[in-house]
């Protein structure tokens, strides 16, 4: 009896093609299929919400609080912010041909193939207590924005099935998640009133989560642990974009002749750079009292890195070389010459562990050939040379590391302008350059880097000659005219080690 033919199976098809049980080509964002029979193909559901309505409200009286300043003037620690969260009048509901593919719990499980009867919404316990316009902006979180906040499945399952039970028992976490879905909406508006509008909306709203949120904090214990440990997460992901934006905003502000003597804008690039920082730190304080209760419930695919390698040593030849460039920074303070100072002690210990990072990273970083299919790594970030895909990092979540560990007295020395300090940190931020399809990390390492070189002015520019190297950044032509440059240098080989332009390609 012959042997049969081996065949591959595939269960990522569309529901339709499921239903009607034929092969699928999985094309995004219909397959051929449906686009043949005039179906609708659930894999929009994979496409983003870019029509959510966000028109005027009908009277001045249903206006939803904002900051009356540009929309990314963060002022995230005040109190009087309006609370229109359960206003249920601030805006009529837009109709079905003006809304997303998914703008309705019913609409997503017909498209899923799901029969009303059976649909659940797991958000019913928060989504009523709504406006409509925030609402649709509860429905952009669970289909879109959530599957944007962990790169492997389990912690998707946590954002979007777990995160709802613990909304519905506290109300910093409603407006945290509104806050990060209003804030991924913004990029999809070119229109600039359309961005200001949603801008705001997220400033709102996270107002309104810090100031549920610190009262809380004062008291971790086991109710609420993992509710503000999410809270802290997504208040980290909304220091990171906001720093991002804010920094291109400085950079257009400062004039072009003398960018280093204005020192308003040299001062919120410094704020901005040190707010992410702070926002890690947010996310550490809850995680350290309210380790065990976290840990041990269902967040803890969030946190937990139990598989991480313990002995952290460069993998290759490749990181071998960059652990080489760190360690000559050392050279910077540690030199004949110069009199000891108390904080080099922070310094070698911030240089240390950005050592420790990078090496972690190249050791979760698997080379090209050895994996099988995207669906067969449990991480889905992949590292390219100079647009050539090489290898891939298992978990993003490994570039944060070195924002954890930092003390508290080398922040301050960032927040003071210390020029090595801002140096290392425009080392770590080559880490973040490399990630690419993350839209909350999107330009931030290209801007930590020219925020770091106009702080330390043009005269030490040749310390950051590496991290501006490695991410293809002309630092002259960038500053000058407020945008980004690419360097204007023919493509390496995949063997050169240095310069490398490298990236993490995310497939979310």
């Amino acid at each position: 009896m012959g042997m049969r033919r081996a065949h591959t199976k595939s269960r990522l098809g569309c529901s339709q093609c499921k239903k009607r049980r034929i092969k699928c080509d999985g094309k995004q964002v219909k397959c051929a299929n449906c686009e043949k029979r005039g179906l609708e193909c659930s894999f929009l559901l994979l496409a983003p919400s870019q029509r959510l309505t966000v028109g005027s409200p009908r009277s001045p009286s249903t206006e939803i609080a904002v900051v009356p300043k540009t929309p990314y003037d963060i002022h995230v620690f005040r109190h009087g912010v309006e609370d229109d969260s359960t206003d249920s009048s601030s805006s009529a509901p837009s109709s079905p041909e003006q809304g997303s593919p998914y703008s309705s719990p019913e609409r997503f499980s017909e498209l899923l193939g799901i029969p009303r009867s059976l649909g659940f919404d797991v958000w019913k316990d928060v989504r009523f207590q709504l406006s409509p316009r925030l609402q649709e902006l509860l429905t952009h979180y669970e289909h879109t924005t959530s599957l944007t906040l962990a790169t492997d499945g389990a912690g998707k399952i946590v954002w979007q099935n777990f995160v709802p039970e613990l909304a519905a028992k506290h109300t910093f976490l409603v407006h945290g998640m509104l806050s990060i879905a209003s804030l991924h909406i913004s990029r999809l508006y070119e229109a600039s009133d359309q961005k200001k509008l949603m801008g705001n909306i997220a400033v709102s709203e996270m107002n309104k989560a810090l100031a549920c949120y610190r009262p809380a904090i004062a008291s971790i214990d086991e109710s609420n642990a993992a509710g503000l440990f999410a809270t802290a997460t997504l208040t980290a992901v909304y220091f990171f974009r906001t720093a991002s934006l804010d920094i291109e905003e400085a950079l257009r502000s400062l004039p072009t002749n003398a960018v280093e003597e204005h020192a308003a804008g040299v001062d919120t690039m410094v704020q901005a750079v040190t707010r992410t920082f702070w926002g890690l730190r947010g996310a550490l304080s809850v995680l350290t009292p309210g380790w065990q209760w976290i840990t041990e419930g269902k967040m803890r695919v969030l946190c937990a890195r139990k598989w991480w390698p313990k002995s952290r040593v460069p993998a290759n030849e490749r990181a071998i070389e960059e652990d080489r460039k760190l360690c000559a920074l050392e050279g910077l303070w540690m030199r004949p010459g110069r009199d000891y100072e108390p904080h080099f002690e922070q310094l070698n210990e911030a240089l240390y562990f950005l050592r420790d990072t990078y090496a972690l990273v190249s050791q979760l970083t698997i080379p090209n050939g050895e994996y099988p299919s995207l669906t067969g790594v449990p991480y889905s970030v992949a590292y390219s040379h100079d647009d050539t895909k090489v290898g891939l990092l298992r978990d993003r979540a490994a570039i944060f590391v070195w924002g954890v560990r930092m003390s508290k007295e080398f922040l301050s020395l960032v927040e003071q302008k210390n020029p090595d300090a801002l140096v290392i940190v425009a080392h770590w931020a080559v880490l973040i350059e490399r990630i690419r399809g993350v839209w909350w990390l999107e330009d931030l390492g290209y801007n930590m880097i020219i925020a770091a070189s106009i702080v330390v002015g043009r005269e030490n520019w040749h310390k950051l000659s590496w991290p501006a190297e490695a991410s293809g950044i002309d630092l002259e032509k960038s500053i000058e005219q407020g945008s980004r440059v690419q360097l204007s240098t023919h493509k390496p080989s995949l063997g050169r080690l240095s310069p490398s332009v490298a990236r993490f390609d995310c497939v979310l």
